[in-house]
């Protein structure tokens, strides 16, 4: 299991409607620069489904842009909506 400190991760959570919620999990390296990011939907205290993952974001020559990654997710939220209520087997 690793353990990161606070300087080294960050939770973004953005109340997406419905009563869910994404999450965007921000691994940082040692220098502080964005590292990898694992976003999630799901409702607080209860489950949460992967919907997203980027990583690499801190090697030589990668140009990211953390505003429009969410930006990215927000015009897709229907799409990720039914990710999510897939992967949990909803099926209403």
């Amino acid at each position: 299991m690793i353990k990161y400190k606070a300087s080294q991760r960050r939770v973004d959570l953005y109340d997406i409607g419905d009563g869910l919620t994404l999450m965007n999990i921000i691994v940082k390296n040692d220098e502080g620069k964005m590292q990898e990011i694992h976003s999630y939907i799901g409702q607080e205290g209860h489950i949460f489904s992967c919907v997203g993952h980027t990583e690499g974001l801190d090697e030589p020559g990668v140009i990211f842009s953390y505003t429009s990654y969410v930006r990215m997710l927000e015009a897709n939220l229907p799409t990720l909506r039914n990710f999510f209520y897939s992967n949990i087997g909803y099926t209403g």
